[in-house]
């Protein structure tokens, strides 16, 4: 295979780039992991430990739900980076926009910043 492609130029060629290319996919992978991932910590502490919520307010169990441990809000804000969210995660982020407008500042900074920025 390695005879094959050295001996037919564009196709050397084309693999040569491939490789090359995989360094700055592998960087903007690496960034992405370091973004959810602090992301996540702040949606785990602020929605998923009520710190963002006024004390005494009823918060619904269905918004405490996707963000419950770092691992459930990376894989949540995985999903709405992507556009994948189910039904459930959509309700539960409606809801919660509702009951904090200002969440939604947050989540416009994290679409900006995760989908735009990153993934183009």
């Amino acid at each position: 295979l390695v005879k094959l492609v050295k001996s037919v130029r564009p196709l050397y060629l084309l693999v040569t780039g491939v490789v090359a290319a995989l360094q700055g996919v592998v960087w903007v992978l690496v960034l992405t992991i370091v973004t959810l991932y602090a992301m996540g910590i702040m949606a785990t502490r602020l929605i998923g430990h009520k710190m963002m919520f006024p004390t005494g307010m009823h918060v619904p169990e269905q918004i405490l739900l996707p963000f419950r441990s770092v691992s459930d809000s990376m894989f949540t804000l995985f999903r709405i980076m992507s556009g994948a969210a189910s039904d459930e995660e959509a309700q539960a982020i409606d809801q919660l926009m509702k009951a904090l407008p200002s969440v939604k500042f947050a989540f416009v900074f994290f679409m900006i910043t995760s989908s735009w920025t990153l993934l183009s």
